[in-house]
């Protein structure tokens, strides 16, 4: 039977990402709005998890709705959210193959999760699925880590973090996930295969180009970053190559 992963378990998923993911929800909005998404508008997180950025866009008044194929992390942002006394609706599917009969306004893709996606077929499936579901001139915002060349190997975290909650306390390597539950060990590897997929921004744009219906706004390369909470520069003059995290903004035709 294959071994358990950290996304296996949303509880101990949600404490390892649980810093404050306020400025980053902040980025989502300020785009949404500069892009002219009305505001309030219905938006998805894909592969959305728990939910954190889900959740605090909801606060924002943001129509958001939540997509990931493991029942068991929607299930646990529906509580979460009813917890907070918000709405987040959800969805479980492969964000390859999914879709709704009602279009969003904008999307975004959070924690490099587009990296999931390992071959360039899933890829291209992804970003034409995205472009079916946004309405006419929408917005999809991926997060991404560029490598500077093609050989450079992908790796999952470059530095290592531990967050707490309560008697749990989870840390990330790059190998895997070790959680101290009041006590009890385990040890969770990020995924039963290959991991994170490694992209240099041209390889980026030549998977973009071999699909019809989004094109790229802007790209906003990251400048800082303290205690897990990331900066973004909002010069949209930036092109490739960029090299390090950097948020792309795509716009459907």
């Amino acid at each position: 039977m294959p071994s358990e992963t950290i996304y296996d378990h949303p509880l101990y998923y949600d404490i390892l990402f649980g810093w404050d993911r306020t400025k980053e929800a902040e980025f989502y909005h300020r785009v949404f709005e500069r892009c002219g998404i009305p505001s309030g508008g219905r938006i998805l997180e894909v592969a959305c998890a728990t939910g954190q950025v889900a959740r605090r866009l909801a606060q924002r008044g943001w129509a958001v709705a939540g997509l990931d194929v493991r029942p068991s992390m929607v299930a646990f942002l529906r509580e979460r959210a009813a917890v907070d006394g918000i709405r987040v609706e959800t969805f479980c599917g492969d964000m390859t193959t999914f879709s709704t009969e009602s279009n969003f306004a904008a999307a975004y893709n959070p924690m490099s999760s587009f990296r999931l996606l390992h071959s360039d077929a899933a890829a291209e499936a992804h970003l034409r699925a995205m472009a079916a579901m946004l309405r006419s001139g929408g917005i999809y915002v991926l997060d991404m880590e560029f490598l500077s060349s093609a050989g450079e190997p992908a790796i999952t975290v470059d530095d290592s973090w531990v967050m707490e909650r309560g008697s749990v306390v989870v840390r990330a390597e790059d190998d895997a996930v070790h959680v101290n539950d009041d006590g009890i060990e385990h040890v969770l590897p990020w995924s039963r295969e290959a991991h994170l997929r490694g992209y240099t921004s041209a390889a980026f744009v030549e998977r973009l180009d071999a699909t019809d219906g989004l094109q790229i706004e802007a790209w906003h390369p990251e400048v800082d970053r303290g205690s897990g909470v990331s900066e973004f520069d909002v010069d949209e003059t930036a092109t490739p190559p960029v090299v390090g995290r950097a948020m792309v903004v795509l716009r459907s035709d």
